[in-house]
């Protein structure tokens, strides 16, 4: 575990019960982009790697991530996700450990989206820390599944939660919700290998928009929540070293609207991997101006194609606040590792059904969104 003194803010208060997503503005040397200079249209993923050139100032930093970003806009992969508290419980079935694995196609808008977790997962938090009551378990092992589909014009989504108290009991409780709406829905950042490392915790936009700032980030469709009136400062740091890879590094910090610095992200983007971030030390200040509370790391690369690469696997530690800003040291209180089990790039002969078909089983209650009106229906209409 490092302890990284540098000029970087902007912490991700990363928490597997708790997200805080943040909002952003950019200082003017961020948004001087110019109206006609669009990312290279690539006509074979292939043959596609993008030129380098020379980095200068940050504008330069964003068109060139925007670049690459476009190498990434159509792909078909399978990640693994397992999160894990420290120190591990006495008890194993009391440990607090949840796999999550996640099956995504895109292409450009249009997505298939699959997410299945279990696990045991700590339960009566609010705000951030623990709140006892009286009938409620410190911990529940539940099961859950879910699938979007989005054609670009309709999104349709089932989910299907299971909860009981232990793994392999018959006592269980399920929840079956399916919603069609018209609506531009919100994507995970694990479709954007520039957002791996900071997938929670930030707007779910490309790292080139999130870094233009506020206008940016809400001209983006759906980017989830926003946090009102705060701003982004953006900088260039000195060039560094990271296990052989040259990097740029760029410091982000989190303004909000009173003024108070919140948090800050200190990214270093691999020259020679396509400008993809492979570390990331996240702060949060009323913790620590010094101390990161979580560092991210890119464990394993591979080329998927000639000059283009993809992050494999990642791991993320986060350590207790409380002895970060009481003792000014770091002791792991989670740790989540993300594994890409598979990835293709530009994938051919899609199914004409991919970003449309999603049966609904009879009798579970659909909720539909269509011109800002909502309606509440079961199954059995053949139209949904």
């Amino acid at each position: 575990m490092l302890l990284q003194k540098s000029l970087v803010r902007r912490g991700l208060c990363v928490s597997n019960t708790v997200i805080i997503l943040i909002a952003v503005t950019l200082y003017p040397v961020s948004e001087c982009r110019a109206e006609n200079d669009q990312p290279e249209k690539q006509s074979k993923t292939e043959n596609s790697t993008p030129r380098k050139k020379q980095i200068e100032t940050l504008q330069d930093l964003i068109r060139e991530v925007e670049r690459n970003e476009a190498l990434y806009t159509k792909q078909k992969l399978n990640i693994t996700s397992v999160y894990e508290e420290f120190p591990k419980a006495p008890d194993p079935n009391l440990q607090i450990r949840k796999q999550r694995i996640y099956s995504l196609t895109l292409q450009g808008p249009n997505f298939r989206l699959e997410e299945k977790s279990k696990g045991r997962s700590r339960v009566g938090y609010f705000g951030g820390l623990p709140k006892k009551t009286q009938n409620l378990p410190s911990s529940r092992y539940s099961e859950s599944e879910s699938l979007q589909v989005f054609d670009g014009s309709t999104h349709r989504s089932l989910s299907k939660h299971i909860s009981n108290e232990q793994e392999k009991t018959e006592q269980k409780q399920i929840q079956d919700r399916g919603q069609i709406s018209d609506e531009y829905p919100s994507l995970t950042n694990f479709a954007r290998p520039h957002m791996y490392l900071l997938s929670n915790g930030c707007p779910k936009v490309p790292l080139s928009t999130y870094l233009k700032g506020m206008q940016a980030v809400l001209s983006h469709p759906n980017p989830s929540y926003v946090a009102p009136g705060s701003t982004i400062k953006v900088q260039l740091l000195e060039d560094s070293e990271f296990k052989g890879l040259k990097c740029k590094r760029i410091l982000v910090d989190t303004i909000l609207s009173n003024g108070t610095r919140h948090n800050g992200w200190e990214l270093w983007l691999a020259l020679d991997r396509n400008l993809l971030p492979v570390r990331n030390f996240s702060y949060t200040y009323r913790w620590s101006k010094e101390i990161p509370i979580a560092e991210s790391i890119v464990d394993q690369w591979r080329e998927v194609h000639p000059g283009i690469w993809f992050p494999i696997k990642i791991h993320t530690d986060r350590y207790n606040s409380f002895i970060v800003k009481r003792e000014g040291k770091q002791t792991l209180s989670w740790r989540r590792q993300e594994h890409v089990t598979s990835v293709e790039l530009d994938p051919q002969n899609l199914a004409e059904t991919t970003f449309t078909q999603l049966d609904f089983p009879k009798g579970i209650s659909i909720y539909i969104e269509k011109d800002g009106q909502r309606t509440n229906r079961k199954t059995g209409d053949e139209g949904h």
